[in-house]
């Protein structure tokens, strides 16, 4: 099951990211380590090797090879190579991800669809519903590891509630050389047909509506069965982890220290520890084992999919959908804004947040005080195209547009003046203050009040505010 790290990304601190990087469970330590760990002792040997146990003479031939290797590193294409090989596997991993099947719609469906309170409405219910899990369970013992181990027979399905005996029996009698992963589907659809039989459907509509999610659902668990029965060829990740570890197996070579003054390749500072290679292989290593880690995510692996939860999941669910809560609805009463202002309450720690309250960019554009009249007339392009069709215009040519401002009745004159003239900017009270926030106390004080009224902030919202026109459009003066 991966490592869910959201709670730790809540913010964007400067600490988050030590707590992010320190973890071990999926992390890129873990699944560099025993890599790093062979590659460093190879290195350790080597140079102990050059600078110990070789004579004068055999330093020079091993310096000018590691001289050799390391002019010609740049030959492997790591960062191109990498990048788009993780890139398709990436790809392949979201498809997979996004088609691993919810159930929520099918039974939300059915129960909604499927009359009955009677035990043989309910039969057909929970039977529809459970056949498609069923069908899911299939797929995935036969592409996922962690399931295979929990079901290793089709019995252990029957023991799990999966299916039933007779149900088994009837699987069973079903010969063919390929996998059944559809028959409990085609049993699901055929009981569509038996509760349209039974008045139970009120039609094809309905019954065509959940055969469509039905459709979905397969059609999904179809595509994850795909990407297992034809991966990548073979020789794709054979050529990216050969690069990456050929690369680095040259490296314990071209990137040992030079101790001798006269070389071409010396090494000013001999450090003895290879930081710089260390970090290259950990970033190098690490990336490669991201597309290992999502090339199979049907596994057992710290990041893969846990698809025994899943089902357990969609079993439960979904029977409780159709079953338990079926046509169980809370009595329909009126809500606590009924015939008052719609204002939700926050908690007194979130109300001292300002709301950044959305009116659209284009509500800023502002008309000058002195303007009165607009004048309203056609596009030019428009009349020229008119008069080439010689279509008879009847309408007016041209219109002033009276702008009117409103009073605002209850807001303050000070506010009002504050507040200026904005072009058709009926939502201009909502707009927030710059770098004003309410007190902890001030919130507990709003929030204390009657939900009619809305003030908030001194007045800064009031009920009359929310009143749509700011500016009535007067028509007039028509030319023709």
């Amino acid at each position: 099951m991966p490592y869910n790290y959201q709670y730790d990304m809540a913010t964007s601190k400067a600490t988050v990211v030590f707590k992010l990087l320190f973890r071990w469970r999926g992390s890129v330590w873990r699944a560099v380590y025993v890599e790093y760990l062979i590659w460093l002792s190879a290195y350790a040997i080597l140079s102990c090797v050059y600078r110990f146990a070789l004579n004068t003479e055999q330093q020079g031939k091993f310096e000018k090879f590691a001289e050799f290797c390391d002019k010609r590193l740049s030959y492997i294409p790591m960062n191109f190579m990498l990048g788009f090989f993780v890139t398709v596997v990436v790809n392949r991993w979201v498809t997979q991800f996004a088609n691993l099947g919810m159930i929520d719609n099918i039974a939300l469906f059915t129960s909604q669809l499927i009359k009955g309170n009677d035990d043989r409405g309910k039969n057909l219910r929970r039977n529809i519903v459970r056949y498609c899990v069923a069908s899911q369970c299939l797929v995935f013992r036969d592409i996922h590891l962690g399931v295979r181990r929990r079901f290793p027979t089709l019995e252990t399905m029957v023991a799990a509630g999966f299916l039933q005996k007779h149900e088994l029996e009837k699987f069973l009698e079903c010969k063919s050389r390929y996998a059944k992963y559809w028959l409990p589907f085609n049993w699901a659809l055929h009981l569509l047909n038996v509760a349209l039989e039974e008045k139970r459907l009120d039609g094809d509509i309905p019954r065509n509506a959940i055969a469509q999610e039905i459709r979905s659902f397969r059609t999904g668990l179809s595509l994850i069965w795909t990407y297992d029965w034809v991966p990548l060829p073979v020789m794709y990740p054979q050529l990216v982890f050969m690069a990456v570890h050929t690369y680095f197996f040259v490296c314990v070579f071209s990137r040992q220290f030079i101790i001798t003054p006269t070389a071409a390749n010396y090494t000013v500072v001999d450090l003895y520890f290879p930081i710089m290679s260390s970090l290259e292989f950990i970033f190098y290593v690490g990336w490669m084992k991201v597309a290992m880690e999502l090339l199979n995510p049907f596994g057992e692996d710290d990041d893969d999919f846990d698809c025994n939860f899943l089902l357990d999941r969609n079993l439960t669910i979904s029977l409780t959908a159709v079953d338990e809560a079926f046509d169980d609805i809370p009595d329909v009463k009126p809500d606590i804004f009924w015939d008052d202002t719609v204002s939700p309450l926050y908690s007194q720690e979130t109300a001292g947040r300002a709301v950044n309250f959305y009116v659209g960019s284009a509500n800023r554009a502002e008309l000058s005080e002195d303007v009165t009249e607009i004048k309203m007339v056609p596009h030019p392009t428009n009349e020229k195209f008119d008069q080439y069709i010689k279509k008879p215009v009847r309408r007016r040519r041209t219109s002033i547009v009276s702008v009117v401002k409103t009073p605002q009745c209850e807001t303050p004159a000070s506010e009002r003046k504050r507040s200026g003239s904005h072009l058709l900017n009926p939502l201009t009270i909502f707009q927030r203050k710059p770098a004003t926030t309410i007190g902890m106390e001030e919130a507990a004080r709003v929030n204390a009040k009657p939900r009619s009224s809305t003030d908030v902030g001194n007045g800064h919202l009031r009920t009359a505010s929310y009143l749509n026109p700011t500016f009535f459009i007067e028509t007039g003066k028509y030319y023709v």
